[in-house]
């Protein structure tokens, strides 16, 4: 259908016109009349039809002032021009102003039908151009938070982007290369929060301005990127080509003039955690030691630009004594006390760990353990009595090993019982929850993010914990997954091959094929052929 109103002082015309299209153009719907320009425009403008058919001449606004102004605030109404008068002047006014036809009177019945056909022709073809331009759009918008926000939140976070890859190059994005360039990551996050006196909704609108303040900062900038992770610090990533005393200053003076800038804003401060220069293939790890860094505002103080170089816990601290802590603190967000404590046991035992170092290593261990606790939204002072600056001074002023193992046992055993409650569910264990969501959700494009969102968990933990509860990583699980729902498919259903590889979670039917064949030795096509004989 096509929606027309017709604006001429003179009733006959306007009765002749509803008529001929009642009869001979039914398509045609006559959503409004007026008998003068100023209540015709007013029509047109609130109506919005796909044409008008105007008289020159009419009291207040004529038909070309009407089209003035439609020009002016409608462009996309077409307009049909009827006069009484053959005036070559007021033809060329008229075309000036997109006039899409021009009607002399007496009205003559076949013109005007041969007009409107020529009327029905454009708009199709507007409209279909419409459509396009809206698929193209509708696409850009799914393709883009994957071409940025996804591909590069799957690098910081650690977690596989490969599946990623194709698709972003196919949608015009060239992703990121993990074996060239560098990059610096800062981590800024609002001081003030801690605090707990603010209402959820002001804590997230802060945090979404915070976000916005940040990316329209750098917006300038080609070379930075900014998004929020999951415990609302803003994440800015910074790539360089430059070596890395010059880079390393460079970011150090922008995280001090952004702080600035931010304070000078909104009244408020920030700590800002700065990673070393590292290869974009190690940015998860500059990641994490930007926001373990932003930790230290406990002991430090916050309002600052703090890096883990710089920070005492980390000070001469072998590679070997790290790796441990980290695999003390991945089986302890497992929920496994004896095997947490034993790594920590053992390395306080060790000619590693020289007395001063021990220390640094408790601390280290504590704030890392903070950051972690954080991500999973629990609460160590509603945990054990304590908050984590008190257990930090407390450890720090413990003087025997003894003592302060005992200290750890004890908070190691009440942070594992509360961690072991949260992942039970009191009907259906977890891993089956999840393996439910993940089967319920690949059409919708179910990935590591959404699950660990869905249940509560930090990426990193979810995939650890996933690996250790099942033997298996979940972005492998999560492809097996697809590939034996697109098999049942095939098998039993009438879907065509980009249908299925939609409801499976593939948008990109090329890689569909690609990820089929490398589970099953045979493309789509072939295993249909060979499973519905």
């Amino acid at each position: 259908m096509y929606r027309v109103i017709i604006v001429d002082d003179e009733a006959y015309i306007r009765q002749g016109l509803r008529k001929i299209l009642q009869r001979f153009a039914p398509q045609w719907e006559l959503v409004g009349e007026a008998e003068d320009g100023e209540s015709g425009l007013r029509q047109i403008l609130r109506l919005q039809p796909d044409l008008v058919i105007l008289d020159f001449r009419m009291p207040g606004l004529n038909g070309i002032e009407c089209c003035e102004r439609i020009v002016e605030q409608a462009p996309r109404i077409h307009r049909i021009l009827l006069t009484a008068y053959q005036d070559f002047q007021l033809a060329k006014q008229a075309i000036r102003c997109g006039v899409f036809e021009f009607i002399t009177k007496p009205l003559d019945r076949g013109e005007l039908l041969e007009t409107l056909r020529k009327a029905e022709a454009l708009i199709d073809k507007e409209r279909s151009e419409q459509a396009r331009v809206l698929s193209l759009q509708q696409t850009v918008r799914k393709a883009a938070p994957l071409a940025q926000k996804l591909y590069y939140q799957h690098f910081i976070f650690g977690q596989d982007y490969h599946e990623l890859t194709q698709f972003i190059v196919e949608a015009g994005y060239p992703p990121l290369n993990p074996d060239s360039g560098a990059l610096i990551l800062l981590a800024v996050s609002p001081d003030w929060i801690e605090n707990n006196a603010y209402s959820t909704f002001d804590v997230e609108l802060f945090r979404y301005a915070l976000t916005k303040f940040i990316q329209e900062w750098y917006a300038k900038h080609d070379y930075a990127y900014v998004l929020q992770d999951h415990v609302g610090q803003v994440v800015v990533v910074l790539n360089y080509a430059s070596g890395e005393a010059s880079a390393s200053l460079s970011a150090r003076e922008s995280a001090c003039r952004l702080q600035r800038d931010i304070e000078r804003s909104f009244k408020r401060t920030v700590t800002i955690g700065l990673s070393g220069l590292r290869p974009v293939a190690d940015a998860s790890r500059a990641y994490q030691d930007a926001s373990l860094a932003v930790t230290y505002r406990l002991i430090c103080g916050g309002g600052q630009i703090l890096s883990l170089p710089a920070l005492r816990a980390d000070r001469r601290m072998s590679a070997p004594v790290l790796e441990q802590v980290e695999n003390s603190l991945e089986q302890l967000l497992l929920g496994n006390e004896q095997a947490a404590f034993s790594i920590l046991d053992d390395l306080a035992s060790s000619e590693l760990v020289m007395p001063a170092e021990l220390q640094r290593m408790i601390t280290h261990y504590m704030l890392r353990l903070g950051a972690q606790l954080k991500l999973m939204e629990l609460d160590i002072r509603r945990i054990s009595g304590k908050s984590l600056e008190e257990w930090v001074h407390e450890l720090e002023g413990t003087v025997l090993r003894s003592s302060l193992m005992d200290k750890i046992g004890l908070l190691l055993r009440d942070l594992c019982r509360t961690i072991r409650q949260e992942r039970s569910f009191s009907d259906t264990p977890l891993i089956e929850k999840i393996k439910q969501h993940v089967a319920q959700y690949l059409a919708e494009g179910v990935s590591l993010q959404s699950a660990a969102d869905r249940f509560g968990m930090n990426p990193s933990y979810f995939s650890r914990w996933f690996k250790y509860e099942t033997g298996r990583n979940f972005v492998a699980f999560l492809k097996e997954c697809r590939i034996e729902k697109a098999k049942h498919l095939l098998e039993h259903s009438s879907h065509s091959l980009q249908e299925i590889s939609e409801l499976v979670g593939y948008a990109d039917i090329k890689h569909f094929y690609r990820v089929f064949k490398e589970f099953t030795h045979c493309s789509p096509s072939e295993y249909k052929r060979l499973h519905t004989r």
